[in-house]
């Protein structure tokens, strides 16, 4: 089903297994449903907040990762952790903002070498993950092989995965691993990291709650304007085992290679997601991402095709990777494109502005259906489709979309979301909207859907992910909190009432970043916006 575009999720309570219950080693929670009830927040606490702090780095440099929040072993201090796009990684005090300690990895890659404007330089773009099992963060630099200070011309360009301890920042022994070589799927296409960028958060698969021995990290364009296809990746946390595989979206026999690096060719099909992190299901070693418009609009699957069956090119589309658990090989098990999606290629609106969204499986299923996907477009459209059976091509009755549970449209370039368990409610908000609640209600099937339940009273930039927070799980507690590019951070209750949501006030941050989510502490929200890093909350908790 279609919801809209820039779709972002919170639906189920998600024990985080880190060193202090309140900390947020990740971008959110492993299925990126966003909802997280162990921050000590409630909307009685909020009167009492204040703005903590604000620290600025240096000129020109930004934030895209978001931030992570993590106890260091041993103590009770919660750490806040920066990296950013010059590849300079901070762990602050957050308190206080005080600087404890920081590295500079490698140079970062300079822009110009891509033909692109979007900052000065690329360092880190995607956020990073801690495996809270052994302190170690993992993340990706973009800069040159050599690590030294460029314009030193595309093709030198490289990616690089860090394994650093925390809180010291230490290099673990085998680290870092420079990211080379062919695609498994199609060797004739190669890993070039001046010609794309790693934007999504990072997922882990591991035993239990991470997913496997793999980090997994999606990449798509650097600014479009290379010879270019996605790739998904799985690097190994085992030191020096290095990368376990590289599986292109775009190959043979569908989009064969072009040999041509500076051209704007190549399968394209980026993951980008706006910055939202990869989902993972852990329990069945799967995840699910999203891909953006292909160089072509002639594809291999025009006439209608099985999404378990496979295909050679996987743009416009929400897919399912399985990930092996021991070895980190990666498996095409099934995707979605909808049947417009040459339309779609044709007015530039990707299915990928938008990463996918996992539901809780006990809240959100009925009628066959055990565990639902969101995910959204450019084009206003939400999908909400059976992340057991994406459904293909056209595989619905007369050459239909298949796989969907139901769709629906909204005006606007983007299109965030964000599901509470509490009553069941999804939150969207359309660019240069209104935050909107939906509330789960049953098809004919006795399938998910959702419903218009209310919206907020003020318009919205709404380039950013909602996220929801709650006091353990407590009815009436819940917050859906918004950093907004226009008016800052807000928080709505997200609960409605009547046909609104009602807004709780803040004090104010400005405008802040886009493509980001508040990232939570022990009753504490921290926000980027530029080169800023802004800490506003109460007593801990």
């Amino acid at each position: 089903m279609k919801l809209s575009h820039f779709v972002r999720c919170s639906a189920i309570p998600v024990l985080v297994h880190s060193l202090a219950p309140t900390d947020e080693p990740r971008d959110a929670d492993p299925p990126q449903s966003g909802y997280l009830p162990n921050h000590n927040i409630s909307p009685a606490l909020l009167s009492s907040y204040t703005k903590k702090w604000t620290m600025k780095y240096n000129t020109a440099e930004e934030f895209y990762a978001n931030p992570l929040v993590y106890t260091a072993p041993n103590t009770t201090k919660e750490l806040v952790i920066l990296a950013s796009i010059q590849n300079i990684v901070r762990i602050l005090d957050s308190t206080t903002g005080a600087l404890i300690i920081s590295r500079t990895l490698d140079a970062p890659y300079v822009s110009s070498d891509s033909n692109c404007n979007d900052g000065a330089t690329v360092g880190i773009t995607g956020t990073p993950i801690i495996d809270t099992t052994s302190n170690i963060m993992y993340l990706f630099t973009k800069g040159y092989c050599n690590g030294l200070p460029g314009p030193q011309g595309v093709i030198n360009g490289a990616y690089k995965f860090w394994a650093l301890n925390v809180p010291s920042l230490t290099i673990v022994p085998g680290y870092p691993v420079l990211i080379k070589g062919p695609a498994s799927n199609d060797p004739q296409r190669y890993f070039i990291g001046g010609t794309i960028l790693q934007r999504p958060g990072l997922a882990m698969m591991q035993i239990k709650w991470l997913v496997g021995d793999s980090v997994i990290a999606g990449f798509g364009g650097h600014c479009d304007s290379m010879n270019y296809t996605d790739i998904l990746i799985a690097v190994s946390k085992t030191p020096s085992k290095g990368v376990t595989d590289m599986m292109e979206m775009e190959v043979s026999p569908g989009e064969p290679a072009d040999p041509n690096l500076l051209l704007g060719k190549g399968g394209k099909a980026g993951i980008w997601q706006s910055g939202m992190g990869i989902a993972a299901d852990t329990v069945n070693n799967r995840v699910f991402f999203s891909t953006g418009w292909p160089r072509c609009q002639q594809r291999s699957y025009r006439s209608p095709a099985p999404g378990k069956a496979g295909t050679s090119t996987l743009d416009q589309a929400i897919v399912n990777i399985g990930v092996d658990p021991v070895t980190g090989l990666l498996k095409q098990q099934d995707y979605f494109s909808p049947i417009n999606y040459e339309k779609l290629n044709a007015g530039d609106k990707d299915l990928s502005s938008s990463g996918v969204t996992l539901l809780d499986p006990i809240t959100f299923s009925g009628g066959g259906v055990n565990r639902v996907g969101v995910a959204g477009s450019k084009a206003g459209v939400i999908y909400v489709v059976n992340a057991d059976n994406l459904g293909g091509f056209k595989m619905g009755p007369n050459s239909s979309d298949a796989g969907k549970l139901s769709d629906f449209e909204k005006k606007g370039f983007r299109l965030t979301s964000s599901v509470l368990q509490e009553l069941t409610f999804a939150g969207f908000c359309t660019t240069c909207g209104a935050l909107q609640a939906w509330k789960k209600v049953l098809n004919a099937q006795g399938q998910p859907n959702f419903a218009f339940a209310a919206e907020s009273n003020i318009p919205l930039g709404c380039h950013n992910t909602p996220t929801v927070t709650s006091l353990n799980g407590v009815a009436g507690t819940a917050i859906v909190w918004l950093a907004d590019t226009s008016k800052g951070l807000v928080a709505f209750h997200a609960v409605p009432n009547g046909s609104v949501l009602t807004q709780i006030t803040l004090p104010g941050s400005g405008g802040l970043q886009k493509f980001h989510r508040p990232i939570f502490g022990n009753n504490h929200v921290y926000v980027t916006s530029s080169n800023k890093l802004i800490a506003i909350g109460g007593v801990a908790q």
